[in-house]
């Protein structure tokens, strides 16, 4: 999960991620860092759809958006993740403990211009 300027929660799990593992990212590390008058923009994911994580995220007196479908034009995210894809695929790990660590590093090296800029190029307020 991203904002203007900071990387505010990550997880990294085996496999993809199915709708429980969705709610506890939500829950257990988006909730936490969320404050009163932030908006959550999510796509279409089913997952994302579910009534529990509109309730979590409302709780703290944010708000939840959903994108058009098949938008990625608008969603920041994605460009974080092509990023983080393409470090990847330049250090080879052989193990899942290295890959992960790979990611952490990926997603540290991550500048805050950056974000602003992502954010910027999808059309939202800068």
């Amino acid at each position: 999960a991203i904002k203007q300027g900071k990387v505010l929660a990550t997880k990294i799990l085996a496999g993809s991620m199915k709708g429980d593992d969705f709610s506890e990212f939500i829950r257990l590390h988006l909730v936490p860092t969320l404050q009163a008058g932030d908006v959550v923009i999510m796509d279409n994911l089913n997952s994302h759809h579910r009534e529990e994580i509109k309730e979590m995220i409302e709780a703290v007196g944010a708000r939840v958006e959903y994108l058009p479908i098949s938008s990625p034009d608008f969603n920041p995210i994605e460009m974080m993740w092509s990023q983080i894809k393409s470090l990847v695929r330049k250090v080879r790990t052989t193990t899942v403990e290295s890959l992960y660590k790979v990611i952490e590093i990926a997603v540290n090296l991550i500048d805050a211009s950056f974000l602003t800029n992502w954010f910027a190029k999808c059309c939202y307020c800068t």
